[in-house]
This record gives structure tokens, C-alpha cells and sequence, in this order.
């Protein structure tokens, strides 16, 4: 398909023309979004399960049967979330970028005399279609693919374009693809600390999970600012 470019010259105005498309814009505008209002109102109650507060886009790509919502969830703009016969589930307080994608399923390849597109699903393939899941206070930046198998830990960060094909511990950062844990978000103390200010005693990680979380390598702490002596000087007075 040839796209074709917008032209303009800015010798000759055309105060008119321009006039008119403002109005045409509006109006356009103003029935995108009564349209993606009516189809977010009629789709929202197809998800199969949908906290409180979930923002999602109208336009994005779900089967909405078998994906599970807290509250609190940002899907972002035209995102992708597949799972034909697993689940993608996605905790509290979660908010994705623009266009990620989810895939909870996976195709075989190992049919041998069968092309791939005419592989069908058969019984006990299901260890095949994994499903996704994502943990509380979780942030996917943009265009991020997260694929089947996957579970992202409470409070991890996935970089944009990550693609993400093993699980993510909790409050690490991974990037790149595949993606990788870059380092964590905060060194274990203050995660702990974190945890205690957000979640329930029976809620929180476990001994074992903090202990596995040291591996990783934390942020250094900020040095404090070096101070110009003439800078300092002119400030006490």
C-alpha cells in the first residue's frame, strides 16, 4: 500500500481550505470518540475478570475471555493481548506504554510433513499455551512483547521494546531482547522497607524471595553534590 504524504505550502495559505478542515476535523474527531466510547462500554464486561478503575482502548486487540484484570490497570494505547486457551493475568496498579504485546499461546513447530499454518491444536497441547502473568505495581514500557510462560514479579520494570521471554523477578528492571535484568530498583533493604508500607504481613515477599533478590546488582546510592567553594561562599551571604 503507497501512503501517501500530506503537501503543504506555506506561500499560499488558503485560509478558507484550512477553516473547513478545522470544522471537518472536529466533527471527525468528535465521532471517533463517541464510537470508541460505545465500543469500550459495550466490550468492558467481556473481560473475564475486571477490577476497579481499569482504563483500556477501545481499538486494542483482546480475547477478553480469558484475560483477568485488577484494579487500577492502564492497558495503554492499542495494546495486544492474546490467549486463545490460556490466561493472561495482570495485578493491581499495573500501567502499560503504547502498543505492548501479550501472547499467552505459542504455535508448534515440530509437526514434521505439515506446514505450520496448517498445524492444528490437539489434545495435550496445552503444556504448548502457557499463559502470561503479571504481578502488582508493574510498569511495561512501550512496544514491550511479553511471551507465553512468562511471569512478571511485583513491582518490575520492562524497558521499551523489551522482548520477554523469561520470567522477571520482582522490582527488577530487564531490557533488551531477550530481555535481561538490567539491575533492581531499589537494594533489598529498601525493598523491604517498600513492602512493609504497602502490603499486609501475609502479603508480602517471602524470606527466600528477598534472599534470591541479592543476586542481582542494585542501584548505587547518589553521592552527595560536589559543592564549589566560591558557589557556597556567594550563598552564606
Amino acid at each position: 500500500m503507497r501512503v501517501v504524504l500530506m503537501r503543504v505550502d506555506s506561500c499560499r495559505p488558503m485560509p478558507l481550505v484550512y477553516r473547513v478542515a478545522r470544522v471537518l476535523d472536529g466533527a471527525w474527531t468528535v465521532g471517533s470518540r463517541i464510537r470508541r466510547a460505545v465500543r469500550g462500554w459495550a466490550t468492558a464486561p467481556r473481560f473475564a475478570v475486571r477490577g476497579d478503575r481499569v482504563a483500556f482502548d477501545p481499538d486494542g486487540i483482546y480475547t477478553y475471555e480469558t484475560i483477568e484484570l485488577g484494579s487500577d490497570v492502564d492497558l495503554g494505547y492499542r495494546p495486544v493481548l492474546i490467549a486463545a486457551r490460556s490466561r493472561i493475568r495482570i495485578g493491581n496498579n499495573v500501567m502499560f506504554g503504547p502498543e505492548v504485546t501479550i501472547r499467552g499461546g505459542n504455535h508448534r513447530i515440530d509437526r514434521v510433513g505439515v506446514p505450520m499454518i496448517a498445524v492444528r491444536k490437539q489434545a495435550g497441547d496445552e503444556q504448548h499455551d502457557r499463559g502470561v502473568t503479571i504481578g502488582d505495581d508493574v510498569w511495561v514500557g512501550t512496544r514491550a512483547i511479553i511471551l507465553h510462560g512468562v511471569t512478571v514479579g511485583r513491582g518490575a520494570v520492562i524497558g521499551a521494546g523489551a522482548v520477554v521471554t523469561r520470567s522477571v523477578p520482582p522490582y527488577a528492571i530487564v531490557a533488551g531482547n531477550p530481555a535481561r535484568v538490567v539491575r533492581l530498583r531499589w537494594p533489598v533493604e529498601t525493598i523491604i522497607r517498600h513492602e512493609r508500607e504497602l502490603y499486609p504481613p501475609g502479603q508480602r515477599l517471602e524470606p527466600g524471595e528477598l534472599t534470591a533478590l541479592a543476586q542481582f546488582v542494585a542501584p548505587a546510592p547518589r553521592s552527595a553534590p560536589v559543592t564549589n567553594p566560591l558557589t557556597a561562599d556567594l550563598q552564606d551571604r
